[in-house]
């Protein structure tokens, strides 16, 4: 019975992101009238990026290792190639609480001219991470921990390829395996998985890009993002600049301490790195099954999107 309800969640997923993009208003019925209003009145960023994350949930729970992440990972590649994105894998094996997992970072540039983008420096990077947690009892999918800053970051990728390709080709996109413990909780040694060995593979001799910018939980309805306190001062101020501007700033702030995440590890390679994550410890469904479609807003999505394109317009002009 189990299985059976999650098999139909996700045929149930996969139709409402059809009936979306076809833009037929029929999904009020399927999805609920309430849901479907929030999606047409919000912008035309947030309402794509929902479909990609409802596209992404479709796929069932994604920890390191599962069928359900390979075909997340097979539609990052199509998705991005369409919009004219060049993808590589970064593919590497550890030793976890779990036994030896197979993860697998996967990276895109924007080619310029002929010549190899992955050998020309990058001014930025903007990342998100792709795996949900793990839990052996329970079928958890992360709507908002972490699907919804994938589909933000594809709706992204598509409006700086199409848009601004000249900005296109200064970014890396990173989508971040394990970033999610596979016990409890991140340790030293379990968590952040992906960006410890993205970090760590950096070529010492190539000029390391002067920032990087982290997506998480970004999508929830009555959108509350927390920037950790020890976020360095220039992106700090940044971030916060960019929200204002958007007339975003009563969704932004700051955390009362440190978050561990995936921008850790960039930090302490010399990559300074902001995270602009959702203030989780808010949340009731953090970590739960509760992290569902329902928790999402194409508003929120919106936000978060207009926010970090206006983030970059200012770091690459600098």
């Amino acid at each position: 019975m189990v299985l059976f309800r999650r098999e139909l969640r996700v045929h149930a997923g996969a139709m409402r992101v059809r009936l979306l993009l076809l833009g037929i208003g029929t999904v009020a019925m399927a999805g609920g009238g309430v849901w479907w209003w929030q999606a047409r009145s919000a912008g035309r960023l947030g309402r794509v990026a929902l479909a990609q994350t409802e596209a992404i949930l479709a796929c069932g729970p994604r920890p390191p290792g599962s069928d359900g992440l390979q075909a997340v990972r097979a539609r990052l590649r199509t998705q991005l190639a369409a919009a004219g994105w060049v993808t590589a894998g970064q593919a590497f094996e550890r030793s976890t609480a779990q036994g030896v997992v197979k993860f697998e970072n996967v990276r895109a540039r924007f080619p310029a001219g002929s010549g190899d983008p992955w050998l020309r420096p990058v001014t930025g990077l903007l990342c998100a991470h792709v795996d949900s947690k793990w839990f052996k009892q329970e079928v958890f999918l992360g709507a908002d921990d972490s699907a919804s800053a994938c589909g933000a970051l594809l709706e992204i990728a598509r409006v700086l390829a199409t848009e601004r390709p000249a900005q296109a080709q200064q970014m890396e996109l990173v989508f971040f395996d394990g970033e999610e413990a596979l016990d409890a909780n991140i340790t030293p040694t379990d968590g952040l998985y992906g960006s410890r060995h993205y970090a760590s593979e950096w070529p010492d001799a190539t000029a390391k890009p002067r920032f990087g910018v982290l997506l998480d939980m970004i999508g929830h309805k009555d959108l509350s993002i927390r920037l950790p306190s020890d976020t360095p001062q220039p992106l700090r101020e940044a971030v916060l600049a960019a929200a204002k501007r958007e007339g975003a700033g009563q969704h932004f702030g700051i955390a009362q301490g440190p978050i561990t995440d995936d921008h850790a590890p960039l930090n302490r390679i010399g990559i300074p790195t902001v995270d602009i994550i959702g203030d989780f410890s808010s949340r009731p469904w953090w970590h739960t099954p509760a992290d569902s479609l329902q928790n999402l807003s194409a508003e929120s999505l919106d936000i978060s999107i207009r926010v970090t394109l206006r983030l970059l317009d200012g770091l690459l002009r600098e």
